[in-house]
């Protein structure tokens, strides 16, 4: 396995091209940000529980791998741990490719066409090192011929440490059925999360009209996450008990692709015409006490 890292005064940060674009560990002043991978060999469908990856063209769940779009029906291959659902796209089971790198930098891609998505699609992370800022940007393209369904995330582990403190606010919270697929239920109204870290709690919410801002408190500082409102849904995520919490910022609800047209707006449905790009960006800036 082949890692490129990228390092200053705050940040070591490793990433995996080959083993789906992600990231292998992330430290602040030494601290482990997120859980560090330590596998030494890469299954692309039971992918390590540590690191991060980039959710692309989809996050989370497609019913039944059953996508509906235009008119047409598409058949997707299931994956074996969610049968008989798809699950987190197809992005972080590819080989991605360097791009560009630097002391500070580092841009990777990944161009798709297969059976798990109808259209060809490349695929685009692109990560700078600024002072105390790391800024991730993620890119998808539709490659294809005609306009496709298109949305992002990114899937982080984030270490549980003692003492470490979450905080967010979202506006609505979808309802989940016990597949991890919204039912169409919501409720409104804003609120203020608080995650106790030490509590090895677990995790399943589904959220939204969130303001994109993350904040983690530990002993020794602050990790301040701030994402482009392209990232407009929220997944937070842990069985009981995990060394891990899973706070994800995505662009769309789980199975929005097979919603009404109408709901899209709520749900976070982009259409992308061929040629066309989405691209969300996520700031982590961490804050010394």
């Amino acid at each position: 396995m082949h890692t490129v890292v990228l390092s200053n005064a705050t940040w070591s940060l490793g990433v995996l091209p080959a083993w789906g674009g992600r990231i292998a560990h992330l430290d602040a002043e030494g601290l482990a940000v997120l859980l560090p991978i330590n596998a030494h060999s890469f299954n692309p469908l039971d992918w390590p529980r540590a690191g991060a990856y980039p959710l692309m063209p989809y996050s989370n769940r497609i019913r039944n791998a059953r996508l509906q779009y235009a008119g047409t029906g598409h058949a997707l291959p299931a994956h074996p741990a969610a049968r008989p659902h798809t699950l987190h796209g197809v992005g972080h089971t590819q080989p991605w490719q360097v791009v560009d790198t630097g002391s500070d930098r580092l841009s990777i891609a990944c161009d798709y066409q297969g059976e798990h998505w109808p259209w060809a699609f490349r695929a685009e992370q692109h990560f700078v090192l600024d002072g105390a800022r790391l800024r991730i940007t993620l890119v998808l393209i539709n490659q294809g011929q005609t306009p496709m369904p298109g949305g992002l995330g990114l899937h982080p582990y984030f270490q549980r440490h003692p003492g470490m403190r979450v905080q967010y606010r979202t506006g609505r919270e979808w309802q989940i059925d016990a597949e991890y697929l919204a039912t169409g239920t919501y409720q409104d109204g804003a609120r203020d999360w608080l995650i106790e870290a030490d509590a090895g709690e677990a995790l399943a919410h589904y959220q939204s009209r969130w303001d994109g801002r993350l904040q983690l408190d530990y002993p020794k500082g602050h990790l301040h996450v701030q994402v482009s409102s392209v990232l407009s849904h929220f997944v937070a995520f842990a069985p009981a008990g995990s060394p891990y919490l899973c706070l994800e910022p995505v662009s769309h609800l789980a199975d929005a692709f097979n919603q009404p047209r109408d709901s899209w707006a709520e749900t976070g449905t982009r259409e992308l015409a061929p040629g066309q790009r989405l691209e969300a960006t996520l700031e982590y800036t961490w804050q010394h006490r």
